[in-house]
């Protein structure tokens, strides 16, 4: 008798489990995102009753996204123990953590609990980003990904317009500014604990729980699907120096690097918009952070739209060197009328927004499923150097120089961005595969194994 041939579970239609793992991430990159950006108008507030000077600013600034670079850490946890638990528990932590925010009564205690919070943050898009493409169908990975950074936008522009909205609530709003960020993450919490998402049938595979992970697809997809073949190997304990051998450095460095280079200006700027535009040609300050923070938004529906139509590798270098015009037209023509530094401010608004879209589906990208989470997470630490420097020293270098020398940082990092990429960057979309070996560029597959062979999803 022939063995009925049955389909992979990531070659399967969309069911009701990839849409619950799908809200449950949106959820969270909402609640992120919200509690990144609230910052800039809290410590704005904060800063009399704190007695902050431009060194303290930065630093809190910076707080949650070097507790993002706690990431390396939790990627390798994430490998070794799974992905279900540190998912389910992370928002109930976030929310508790952005509770106690309201009762700090000094710099160094906010320090304390913003790096605390960026540890939640990096659980949630690290741990997150791997069971959303190990869940989901390979077809529709790619694309889930990139839109959950509409929803990132949405709660980051959100964050904007509620602490405006809440700086007359007295001495105390800065407190309350803060807290706020618990509104969101209680909601992905409550979410998380009602649709308790399973664990990753695919990581469960790599560490040898192939029963479990075949009744996990069963239970959730239905008896005609099947497991990814696996090659053998792949449930050997993973190792963070992997990630930096020679099959998988490449692919490593350029994670983090493209990564680093695009959160440097995009924090900097976002979270320290109303000091930016305070001492540059933009008029009014309120209006003009109105206008970037739309064009935020509109920038990630428009990088949305054209990620899967053009190359990654096209998709980096337009990202980078776009608004790297856009910044040193503004440094240019800084004398210009009010209308041309609104339009290039606005186009470096809407190019950092649209090259965000590719944080979320690279990086899983990049990795097998064995080192997903483990590799992710450290391109993610390496990025959040870039990300932490760009938050800490924006203020201090406007304090110091000038606003316009700050943008000008920005651009450098951003034409070295671009140029980095133009060159190392792999191409990872099997749609655009075959125009990119006309490149020179070295391309390292993340289903290659340690030994050469080709890993078969």
């Amino acid at each position: 008798m022939m063995m009925e041939m049955k389909t992979s579970y990531k070659d399967s239609s969309l069911k009701t489990i990839h849409k619950k793992v799908f809200l449950c991430m949106l959820l969270g990159q909402m609640a992120c995102s919200y509690a990144l950006g609230i910052a800039g108008t809290a410590l704005t507030q904060a800063s009399e009753p704190l007695g902050l000077n431009s060194f303290w600013m930065g630093l809190i600034g910076a707080g949650t996204l070097i507790g993002l670079m706690g990431s390396i850490v939790v990627g390798n946890l994430a490998d070794r123990m799974g992905r279900r638990i540190l998912f389910n528990i992370d928002m109930i932590l976030f929310t508790v953590i952005s509770l106690v925010q309201f009762f700090v009564v000094g710099p160094i205690s906010l320090f304390i609990l913003r790096i605390a919070l960026g540890l939640m943050i990096a659980i949630d898009y690290t741990v997150g980003s791997a069971l959303l493409t190990e869940w989901l169908p390979d077809k529709w990975a790619d694309k889930f990904q990139s839109y959950l950074i509409i929803f990132w936008s949405i709660g980051f522009v959100a964050s904007y317009f509620v602490g405006s909205a809440m700086v007359n609530l007295g001495n105390g709003a800065w407190k309350w500014i803060f807290m706020s960020s618990a509104l969101l993450s209680v909601v992905a919490a409550i979410v998380r604990i009602v649709l308790n998402i399973p664990e990753s049938p695919e990581w469960l595979t790599t560490v040898g729980k192939k029963d479990e992970a075949l009744r996990l697809v069963h239970a959730q997809l239905g008896s005609d699907y099947s497991l990814p073949i696996v090659e053998q190997g792949e449930s050997e304990k993973v190792s963070w120096s992997e990630l930096f051998n020679e099959h998988n450095r490449i692919n490593t460095l350029v994670g983090g690097i493209f990564y680093g280079c695009q959160v440097f200006p995009y924090f900097g700027v976002s979270i320290f918009i109303p000091i930016l535009v305070k001492n540059m040609n933009m008029g009014n300050s309120g209006t003009s952070g109105t206008i970037y923070n739309i064009f935020v938004v509109v920038g990630a529906i428009v990088g949305v739209i054209l990620f899967d139509r053009i190359s990654r590798k096209a998709f980096l270098m337009t990202t980078f060197y776009v608004p790297a015009i856009a910044v040193i037209g503004m440094i240019l023509l800084q004398k210009a009328p009010l209308v041309i530094t609104i339009v290039l401010f606005s186009i470096f608004a809407l190019g950092m927004a649209a090259s965000v879209v590719a944080e979320n589906p690279y990086p899983p990208e990049l990795f097998s499923a064995r080192l997903r989470a483990s590799g992710v997470g450290a391109v993610i630490a390496i990025s959040r150097i870039g990300a932490a420097l760009g938050t800490f020293l924006l203020p201090i270098i406007v304090d110091r120089f000038s606003a316009y020398t700050a943008l000008g940082v920005c651009a450098a990092v951003l034409i070295v961005g671009g140029v980095f990429c133009q060159l190392y960057a792999p191409e990872t979309s099997n749609k655009f595969k075959r125009k990119e070996e006309k490149f020179d560029a070295p391309y390292c597959d993340p289903n290659v194994s340690r030994t050469g062979s080709k890993n078969e999803r």
